[in-house]
């Protein structure tokens, strides 16, 4: 439904044309990109530069939360300007080298769109429009004929939720469905798809309560957990373990981080130590996952798995399920109330954009009411000031501060549980084509589908 000005590329990473044909950085720093012509949204208007300076304004206004301002742009100051009907200046604060990557994950809205709430009946410029939303239940669209580029061969497609995976599967065997995400490793098959996709699964450390803000601690809940025994078993068995926010293929990745390997006589040593320093290791342990299994196939097994392990070494932990909008208030550091439990966080984060700075300024700068912080105000500080230095930076010296970024989440701080590299299974109908990639976990373009 929605478009941005420009798209990631999710076989090569960077950023390719959408609602832009083209861009390039000024002598200071700003950006220009050229819009397409031709262009209407779904309510027959065209697309303007007004409009793009409108989506830009509404959609980083912080009092909205929209998502390409927590997770992409805060700590940036963004202002546009419509240089006439089709050209729109992009300034930013601190300079972007890589704004046209940032860009993808704010699309572009109507003036009609309202101002400063979240509307359930969203105008883009898409291949398709929005049909009808029932509530828990699914979501239509339909092709839209208007569209400015190929016509896509799906006329209208619903999205349904079922939280079994054997259900999913199941739809597409008796023809109610033609994809099925997230297929579990015991209910797949042989004709299924694997695929590898951009996810990191982790569990992030919050440190503002005892006794995660002892780093002895943090360093026993990795070393508690046996992450090769669960490949296979409970998830699949091309999945590779993971150690950092970004995989292989990203640039800033560092190939020198080693893994914490399971080692309970070290956990348990560690965890003796700083309960002998008066770190309360035995206070009782929360986690939070979305509910529903939606981070991936088997997800609550797995949680199961590692809350034992932990309990082997003396830890007690208990899973709580939210809902997502009752997960992603959680999360906000604005949102911790005063007397919470020492606290996890089970999810995924995942990074299609080709560049690690999308990755640790979103998980680590302060600035994002998301971010996992170092303890201590000098030690975050430092942090954003090194994060900083990085999003500037352009070639060998934003991999080199990227890299070191990621060693020191890893080795120093301590910041995450880092399970896996995900693999994904989805089952397709035998009367449609699709090759599944890195973001299809995330976004299934209707327009890549066509029918045997």
């Amino acid at each position: 439904m929605l478009e941005s000005l420009t798209e990631i590329d999710a076989i090569n990473g960077g950023a390719i044309p959408r609602l832009a044909t083209s861009w390039e950085q000024e002598a200071d720093g700003s950006w220009l990109f050229e819009l397409r012509h031709g262009v209407t949204f779904h309510d027959g208007t065209p697309l303007t530069s007004e409009a793009v300076k409108y989506s830009f304004e509404r959609m980083l206004d912080p009092a909205l939360s929209c998502d390409a301002y927590i997770f992409v742009f805060s700590g940036t100051t963004v202002n546009v300007e419509a240089v006439d009907e089709d050209t729109v200046r992009i300034v930013t604060n601190p300079v972007q080298p890589i704004l046209p990557l940032m860009t993808e994950a704010l699309p572009i809205v109507p003036l009609s769109t309202p101002r400063n709430e979240i509307t359930r009946a969203p105008v883009g410029t898409g291949p398709y429009a929005f049909a009808n939303w029932d509530t828990q239940t699914s979501v239509t669209l339909e092709r839209y004929d208007g569209y400015w580029g190929d016509k896509p061969a799906v006329e209208k497609a619903t999205f349904v939720w079922r939280e079994e995976a054997s259900v999913r599967g199941a739809m597409v065997d008796v023809g109610e469905a033609d994809i099925a995400l997230s297929i579990g490793e015991q209910d797949a098959r042989d004709t299924d798809v694997v695929f590898q996709s951009a996810e990191m699964s982790r569990i992030k450390i919050n440190k503002d309560r005892p006794p995660f803000d002892d780093l002895r601690v943090r360093k026993a809940l990795n070393y508690a957990i046996d992450r090769q025994g669960l490949i296979g078993t409970l998830v699949n068995a091309k999945l590779k373990l993971a150690n950092q926010v970004v995989g292989p293929s990203v640039f800033g990745y560092n190939p020198n981080i080693g893994q914490y390997e399971y080692n309970l006589a070290e956990a348990k040593r560690l965890l003796d130590e700083a309960r002998a320093d008066g770190a309360p290791v035995d206070t009782p342990i929360r986690m939070i996952s979305i509910s529903g299994s939606s981070t991936f196939s088997n997800q609550d097994e797995v949680i199961e798995a590692i809350i034992s392990m932990w309990k082997q070494v003396g830890l007690t932990v208990t899973n709580e399920p939210l809902e997502m909008g009752l997960f992603r208030d959680s999360i906000r550091r604005d949102n911790f109330e005063p007397g919470r439990p020492p606290t996890l966080v089970f999810s995924n984060h995942d990074n299609t954009t080709g560049d690690a700075g999308m990755s640790v300024s979103s998980r680590y700068h302060s600035s994002n009411m998301t971010a996992d912080l170092p303890i201590g105000e000098e030690a975050i500080k430092a942090m954003d000031a090194l994060i900083d230095s990085g999003m500037a930076a352009v070639g060998e010296e934003r991999r080199t501060i990227f890299q070191e970024i990621l060693r020191q989440q890893h080795e120093e701080i301590v910041t995450e549980v880092w399970l896996f590299q995900m693999v994904n299974i989805i089952r397709v109908s035998d009367r449609i084509n699709y090759e599944p990639n890195a973001r299809t976990n995330a976004v299934i373009e209707l327009s890549d589908i066509s029918f045997n």
